[in-house]
């Protein structure tokens, strides 16, 4: 897992450029239709790249499209080649730049590109308690991701990230946490209310329906979910909010 703190030890960067960066893989995973496993993978990778070496903000995207290349080599049966990402930087990169970007990533991660398992694997079974509910699941995938762009998710791990997505989703909907939840997720309502505000927290925040998450949820084909969460956490803000949390 990287480090939460290490933006600490960067000289040029804050957690606002990581955001923009996410937000842009967000982009270029969609466009090239990738699978789902392939941008947590390469999120993961920029994530425990900067924990470990400082790089400069001209640089940063370079980390970010590098880190989709050996995610996308590791996952996909037919990954886009070098020459399709360095289009995907508007040619701001060579493709010797990204091939020597690889070399260097992967020697600093010590040729470990996965040994991390989404939050996606643990939604599918925590799906099995409301037998695979699309409406849920649709909602719960957009607030996952979410988390993706916060940089405070970051040292929550992957089966409570999934748990939390699916407690907001369920809540937003009208359900409860039943102990059919709570057997499949291994985690109780009290475990999952602070993830919970901080997902509130972000959706709420200024600018947030600019990011490409948001848009790309908007759509019918992902049942309007992000606009129907955004909406939900606008009116019950403050009441998330002043909900007692034990955080520990």
């Amino acid at each position: 897992m990287p480090d939460p703190n290490y933006m600490a030890g960067q000289t040029e960067l804050n957690w606002q450029m990581r955001q923009t960066l996410v937000d842009w893989l967000l982009q270029v995973h969609l466009r090239y239709h990738l699978l789902p496993e392939t941008l947590w993978i390469a999120i993961n990778i920029v994530d425990r790249f900067l924990t470990k070496r400082i790089v400069s903000m001209l640089k940063l995207q370079l980390v970010g499209v590098t880190a989709m290349f050996i995610a996308a080599k590791y996952e996909e049966i037919l990954a886009p080649s070098v020459d399709e990402f360095v289009f995907m930087t508007e040619r701001g990169y060579t493709k010797e730049e990204i091939l020597k970007g690889e070399r260097i990533m992967l020697q600093t991660l010590d040729f470990k590109v996965s040994h991390y398992c989404s939050p996606y694997s643990w939604m599918r079974k925590i799906s099995k308690a409301d037998d695979y509910d699309l409406q849920t699941r649709t909602l719960s995938k957009f607030l996952t991701e979410v988390t993706l762009l916060d940089y405070r998710f970051l040292r929550v791990k992957p089966s409570l990230v999934a748990a939390i997505g699916m407690y907001t989703a369920r809540r937003m909907l009208g359900g409860d946490w039943n102990e059919s939840f709570v057997y499949y997720s291994g985690f109780t309502e009290e475990h999952l209310l602070p993830g919970h505000k901080l997902l509130i927290e972000k959706l709420t925040e200024d600018g947030f329906c600019e990011q490409h998450v948001c848009k790309k949820y908007a759509t019918k084909k992902f049942l309007k979910a992000s606009l129907y969460a955004v909406e939900w956490a606008q009116l019950h803000l403050h009441e998330t909010l002043g909900e007692e949390m034990n955080v520990e």
